[in-house]
């Protein structure tokens, strides 16, 4: 079963939605299917913009720590591989998709998965100061207070370079300095001054709103968008490509000190799994 659903929207707009419950959490499925997602709207000349959100409370809770990536095995000696493969190919073939892609902001995106709202061209979020008249509820039902913030640094672990290169790609020095370094995690409300999100739109709107800018951008003549966004994310793409498998495992080694190791067993202690 696809972690990612496919809807055509009018206009040309491809919605796709992470539907891991409870959330969302990032795997090599979950990866290999969005991949797999982007390579289909690729290929569909109807289809003019893909816009990514995710199922329920989260847009996506970042990798899973269960089920992601086993760091011990892939960072010794014998393994000689990359632990970050999969991410990389996604997240290399996102920032190739050649025809717009827009964020759908209305949960809770936290490490990673903040990181696939910032690969998109365009992001828009659902505002939480704006409700409904019963109280701080969307029109899917859902609460609008959620969170957004790239936390790695405080549980120990360290980014790899398709996630460096796409917080650099969208973000400020000073924006991604506060983000990476102060690893905090931020009320849905700072997410434009943190260059996570282009505007914040009302809930009763919101949805609308995104499918409208989608489908506007979709209607450029596409030859010309593609080549204009292909030399934006040139120079973070040969970043990326340049990795070594050497230095994807020196990077994933970090995961694995005693201290990193030490901050994860709190955190998941703190959540009480």
């Amino acid at each position: 079963m696809t972690t990612v659903r496919a809807e055509d929207r009018e206009g040309g707009v491809r919605l796709l939605t992470l539907d891991r419950p409870p959330a969302n959490a990032i795997t090599p499925q979950l990866l290999s299917d969005l991949s797999g997602a982007f390579d289909d709207a690729r290929e569909v000349d109807a289809v003019r913009a893909v816009v990514l959100t995710g199922a329920g409370r989260f847009f996506s809770a970042g990798l899973d720590l269960r089920g992601g990536i086993d760091f011990g095995a892939s960072v010794s000696p014998a393994a000689g591989t990359d632990p970050f493969a999969a991410l990389r190919t996604c997240l290399l073939n996102f920032l190739r998709f050649p025809k717009p892609t827009v964020a759908m902001l209305g949960g809770h995106a936290i490490a990673g998965g903040l990181i696939l709202v910032l690969a998109s061209d365009y992001r828009l979020g659902l505002d939480p100061a704006h409700s409904d008249p019963l109280g701080t509820r969307s029109r899917r039902g859902e609460s609008n207070d959620y969170r957004i913030g790239l936390n790695e640094v405080e549980i120990g672990a360290s980014f790899p370079r398709s996630a460096l290169e796409i917080v650099r790609l969208r973000l400020s020095h000073r924006q991604a300095s506060e983000l990476l370094l102060g690893a905090a995690i931020y009320p849905a409300n700072q997410a434009v001054r943190l260059g996570v999100v282009d505007e914040l739109v009302p809930a009763e709107t919101f949805e609308a709103t995104v499918m409208r800018r989608a489908a506007r951008l979709g209607a450029f003549p596409r030859d010309a968008y593609a080549h204009t966004k292909g030399a934006l994310v040139a120079e973070a793409i040969a970043r990326i490509e340049g990795e070594t498998t050497e230095e994807a495992q020196r990077t994933a080694a970090v995961w694995m000190m005693p201290e990193s190791v030490a901050a994860r067993a709190e955190q998941a202690k703190r959540l009480g799994s």
